[in-house]
């Protein structure tokens, strides 16, 4: 199976701002797609999570009850939440800058090689920083995962799986922003993670990369895919910008991360 986790940062910011993905199989999503999931009801997908993470921890076991059943979970804050979202909108709006920032420190760097930076010439692919179309629209911005706690823990994980520092190192303010966030993402996302996988009776867990993907306006839409390399793979993705259809936000089918379902039947649609 696979699964897909949503993480609702702030109550402004659209339902689906988190994924996760992963047993064994991918869910099929793509970006620019019309939704999908209108064939299933919101409420079946999603998960409430109460202000205080710590106060009980059911909420934990009905995610990944949902996301092993459907491939997608959405989580949600508590209605009655005064925090605004599970992960405060001060956070995401910071990271978004240390985003955009990183990402024109790099074309700084691309064009002082005698290289065009915006890749409407031709896409181009660094270690910090991929071009992903043609017309220079669709970049990913790669960077060392910095979440959690245990240091010794992370700095071995990121030794074992190349997670480590990408390239240039990040600007001071940038390695802030990008931490605070993900420790807020590994605080909502890793347990959930973990009782999935201890469903399966799977202990064993590793970041095994991260970072920015960032959409110009204009940008190419994505056929239907499953993203990662292996079974297993899981994607946990936080938009930081409010979402809307009509920016385009990636839609998830839900029940598609079955071994049995192939992404050939989406490719026509």
């Amino acid at each position: 199976l696979v699964a897909a986790l949503f993480v609702h940062p702030t109550q402004i910011r659209n339902k689906f701002s988190g994924i996760i993905a992963g047993r064994t199989g991918r869910a099929i999503s793509a970006s620019h797609q019309s939704s999908p999931l209108a064939a299933t009801r919101f409420e079946e997908i999603s998960v409430s999570v109460p202000q205080n993470i710590n106060d009980n921890h059911r909420w934990v076991d009905e995610a990944a009850q949902v996301l092993e059943k459907w491939g997608v979970v959405v989580l949600v804050s508590e209605e009655n939440s005064s925090g605004g979202g599970l992960i405060a909108g001060e956070i995401c709006d910071i990271a978004n800058h240390a985003a955009t920032s990183r990402m024109e420190d790099m074309h700084r760097r691309i064009e002082s090689r005698g290289l065009d930076p915006s890749g409407v010439e031709e896409p181009y692919r660094f270690s910090e920083i991929v071009c992903r179309d043609e017309g220079g629209k669709r970049f990913d911005v790669p960077v060392a995962f910095l979440g959690g706690h245990d240091k010794a823990v992370t700095n071995r994980i990121a030794r074992d799986v190349g997670s480590g520092r990408i390239g240039t190192p990040l600007a001071p303010f940038q390695h802030d922003a990008i931490k605070e966030l993900h420790n807020g993402i590994d605080e909502i996302a890793k347990p959930v993670v973990d009782a999935l996988w201890q469903r399966h009776e799977e202990l064993n867990s590793h970041v095994a990369a991260s970072g920015f993907l960032i959409n110009k306006p204009g940008s190419q839409s994505q056929n239907w895919h499953r993203d990662g390399p292996d079974e297993g793979f899981i994607d946990c993705f936080v938009p930081l910008i409010d979402l809307t259809q009509s920016v385009g936000p990636t839609a998830i089918i839900p029940g598609t991360h079955t071994s049995t379902c192939s992404v050939d039947a989406y490719k026509k649609d």
